[in-house]
């Protein structure tokens, strides 16, 4: 085929050269990408096409731009499509799978152009075999070896019913301890042997905490690893011996939690808190003495919750990933030494582990981007970054020998609904669901529309579609992170929040005219955001304190300390306090009342409720246990709603509620099944 011919689709003329799609005299231009993502979908018609081909074809095998801009140029491609010839489906999406163009090419080309194609063909080929056999012939010496690839592909090491999660080796390299979360089950640690790897795994923990998280002594012979039970949060230590207990420290319970020790086995590193300190920070207990851990000094550190933290080779440095002020987390190196660090990664929404390779300069993380999770192996001496392309990559762990582990997190999310009023049980329904991943609901009475966040386009994007999933729209292009859409209560605009990389945000946008706005304040932060009864102001929460911000202006009035509110009436609202509870907030001009509504309910998340005329709906999580639940402002009583299995439901991804047909609207997970794999290391 001659790319630059044109040629038909059906109704529609494709011309590769002009970059343009033509029926009936109506003509779209699109990007040159998506023509040639076209052009090779033709030529292989009718073959399926896996996303990895396209990549390798028209991206260069290029997965880091690749993956994002596929799944952009198929819907731009759709869209065209759509536009100039709505009865015909012209690309099929095969989930999981790939993309195959449906409508035969038909070219029309003249005998003499063929002619003259082949034979420049045969010409260039000519040249191509001359050139090869001159380079290889002159370069034989002079030619460096190709470097392979620095990983094999991945293989399948746990196989079991739940999620096995937080993957670590023993030194010997023999055993894998990993969590094991199973369906209505406690959560524990479980050994595998992987000389054995037939063998049946064996409990390790018998508490009534969830234990997870954990890291082998130098000699293998204890194990450390994070203890939740009910509201405490522990450090502790194992004696694989006897199975003797130890408690190292204190951590946070609702909140992510890492630990790591030293080469030399010398150093315990973890993420804790003290009576002193709720914020996370890095502790280090040595292990040869019984004085408590210490948490480290900086001289020149960002302040922020860390998150995840392990040794370098030679124990001197740590690479500690920080939740910073601004809503993004970076990666730092920190000296022992000089107790200062240097960022070396800026600019992520959210990091899901990382692992520092034996006897390197080399680091390995995991990141979340537009609901996919995603592996990058980093250079600290080139500051090169180099993407690892394994989709649901996830909280890595090297053994000795340099070999990779990771646990694969691929699961879905969909925009689930609850029939409260059904005079039949019922168990939560997809209201959207599809190949792609949707947050974040919010449903406006006034406007009959649903709003989400969904990755289709290849970012995470405010979209709007009707109460049965139908009349799909993507309202923005700001090709970053967006989140938590919610609705004026007059239905005409969408708050919503956003991080470019650098910095968060606070958009309102215009939906009937589509005019974006950017709310400009003194914070440097913003929590969900709330609309005012008159719709001209949204409450939000930055550093732990609850803001009105005026649109208009962008000035902001500090309310009280909280962690996410809602205006209910005039200048009253309800206020969620972690620890305390729900609380009742008058504003009286500069006056600010405060009474305690409801004892602390003990949320899943400071989000993750919704107040109606009747009550409050809310996720409760305790351990395994999901529970979607109600609070009676009448008997001032709460009950359980529905009980479902464990990630059945997002407890941070938005809850919404539909009056005139009693739906409680959520994100939910379709598929919570988490295996963990090894990707075998090439070379030293």
């Amino acid at each position: 085929m001659n790319s630059a011919a044109s040629y038909y689709l059906g109704r529609v003329e494709v011309n590769p050269l002009e970059h343009t799609l033509v029926c009936d005299e109506v003509s779209i231009s699109l990007q040159p990408k998506f023509i040639e993502l076209l052009c090779y979908l033709a030529e292989q018609q009718p073959e399926l096409l896996t996303r990895q081909q396209i990549i390798d074809h028209v991206w260069d095998g290029n997965s880091y731009v690749g993956e994002k801009a596929l799944t952009n140029a198929i819907w731009h491609l759709r869209k065209a499509f759509k536009e100039l010839d709505s009865e015909q489906e012209y690309i099929e999406t095969v989930r999981k799978s790939g993309y195959r163009l449906l409508v035969e090419p038909v070219y029309n080309e003249p005998s003499s152009q063929i002619f003259l194609q082949i034979s420049s063909r045969q010409l260039l080929w000519f040249s191509l075999i001359f050139c090869a056999l001159l380079a290889l012939t002159l370069g034989w010496y002079f030619w460096p070896t190709p470097q392979e690839k620095v990983y094999q592909s991945p293989e399948l090491i746990t196989q079991y019913p739940g999620r096995e999660l937080f993957p670590s080796i023993s030194n010997d390299g023999r055993y894998l301890v990993y969590s094991w979360r199973q369906m209505d089950r406690q959560v524990d640690l479980y050994r595998k042997d992987l000389f054995q790897p037939d063998l049946k795994h064996t409990k390790l923990t018998h508490t009534p905490g969830s234990e997870s998280r954990s890291v082998w002594a130098h000699d293998d012979s204890k194990l450390f690893y994070y203890r939740r039970i009910g509201s405490r949060c522990e450090v502790v230590g194992v004696n694989l011996n006897d199975f003797h207990i130890t408690k190292v420290g204190e951590c946070a319970s609702n909140a992510p939690s890492d630990v790591a020790v030293s080469p030399d086995g010398k150093l315990l590193a973890y993420i804790g808190v003290d009576p002193e300190n709720p914020i996370r920070g890095v502790y280090l207990k040595k292990l040869d003495s019984e004085q408590p851990a210490k948490r480290i000094r900086c001289n020149n550190c960002e302040p922020g919750e860390s998150e995840a933290v392990t040794f370098g080779p030679k124990g001197r440095r740590l690479a500690i990933s920080r939740n910073l002020n601004h809503g993004n987390e970076d990666i730092f190196i920190y000296d022992l030494q000089s107790q200062t660090e240097q960022r070396v990664v800026t600019g992520l929404p959210d990091i899901r582990g990382l692992a520092w390779q034996p006897n390197s300069e080399k680091i390995v993380f995991s990141t979340v981007m537009h609901g996919n999770r995603h592996g990058y192996e980093l250079d600290l001496q080139t500051n090169e970054q180099v993407n690892l392309n394994v989709e649901g990559f996830s909280y890595p762990a090297f053994d000795v020998n340099g070999n990779l582990y990771y646990h694969d997190w691929k699961i879905d999310t969909s925009i689930m609904r609850l029939e409260l009023d059904s005079d039949v049980a019922a168990s939560p329904f997809p209201l959207i669901q599809s190949e792609f991943n949707f947050r974040f609901p919010d449903y406006s009475e006034a406007a009959e529309k649903l709003a989400f966040i969904s990755n289709e386009s290849g970012f995470d994007e405010i979209w709007v579609a009707g109460l049965d999933g139908t009349e799909r729209r993507q309202l923005t292009q700001l090709q970053f992170h967006a989140h938590n859409p919610v609705w004026s209560l007059d239905g005409k605009k969408i708050a919503f929040t956003a991080n470019n990389g650098q910095e968060s945000r606070l958009y309102v946008l215009d939906v009937l005219t589509s005019q974006l706005t950017q709310v400009n304040s003194e914070l440097n932060y913003y929590g969900k955001a709330r609309w005012s009864q008159d719709n001209k102001a949204l409450y939000s929460v930055s550093s732990g304190d609850v803001y009105r911000i005026d649109i208009a202006s962008g000035a902001t009035r500090r309310i009280t300390n909280g962690s996410h509110a809602v205006e209910i009436a005039h200048n009253q609202l309800i206020v969620y306090k972690r620890g305390s509870g729900f609380w009742q907030v008058n504003l009286n001009g500069e006056v600010v009342d405060e009474a305690l509504l409801i004892e602390d309910l003990a949320l899943a998340n400071s989000t993750g409720w919704h107040v109606t005329n009747e009550g409050i709906y809310y996720f409760k999580v305790r351990g395994y246990d999901y529970r979607l639940s109600f609070y009676d402002f009448n008997n001032k009583q709460d009950k359980d709603v529905l009980r479902v299995p464990e990630r059945a439901f997002s407890r941070s991804r938005g809850m919404s509620f539909v009056p005139s047909k009693q739906w409680l609207l959520f994100t939910g997970y379709e598929s919570p099944q988490v295996d963990i794999k090894r990707m075998r290391k090439d070379f030293n």
